[in-house]
């Protein structure tokens, strides 16, 4: 498998596992009182399936979730006795179980992403807590690709970076205090292993 095929694996399996977190993450923040008192609210113009979704859709979510982080945890890539890069669960180059969750969630159009704003704040806020000891304003700035963590006075561990939250995956990177744009087309190339 030649390192661009091995990207192209390990690049399927992080979006999966970002698909199937993002479902989590948004289970997770539902109020499930708001969704009973919406069945409850609808009864006589919903179904009863409709209905008893409503009710269990977020546990479910959550159970599916957790369940699929089970089975994509062992299906990462790594280094077998031969030193090949490897599914390690598989000990082939391109897992078929990644391969077919990847399918399914795109088949169901599942696109979401597993980091918003306010998730990359809050990512953000905690690395620059723990790197400087103690809380930093903050300024979160969107592109494509992630976000741009900005401190309003960057602390003396990190005087002139800012910190890049990867929107897909939460991954938190350290660059160049540049512009957004800049920041914007490095962090493109650097995905793509162009950089």
């Amino acid at each position: 498998m030649s390192a661009r095929d091995l990207r192209s694996a390990r690049d399927l399996r992080e979006w999966t596992v970002a698909q199937v977190r993002s479902a989590m993450t948004t289970a997770m923040r539902t109020d499930p009182n708001a969704l009973d008192a919406l069945a409850e609210s609808n009864v006589g113009t919903l179904d009863p399936y409709s209905q008893s979704f409503l009710r269990t859709g977020r546990m479910l979510t959550l159970a599916t979730s957790a369940a699929l982080t089970t089975v994509l945890t062992p299906h990462r890539y790594g280094r077998d006795p031969r030193d090949r890069l490897v599914c390690l669960a598989c000990g082939i180059d391109r897992c078929r179980t990644v391969r077919t969750i990847s399918d399914v969630l795109t088949a169901y159009a599942l696109h979401a992403h597993p980091v918003d704003r306010p998730e990359a704040w809050r990512r953000a806020d905690a690395w620059y807590a723990e790197t400087a000891g103690r809380p930093v304003m903050l300024a979160i700035e969107p592109f494509d690709e992630g976000f741009v963590a900005r401190p309003a006075a960057p602390p003396p561990e990190a005087p002139d970076n800012v910190l890049v939250i990867d929107r897909n995956n939460g991954v938190l990177t350290l660059w160049p205090a540049y512009d957004t744009d800049t920041l914007a087309s490095q962090y493109h190339h650097y995905k793509r292993g162009t950089l």
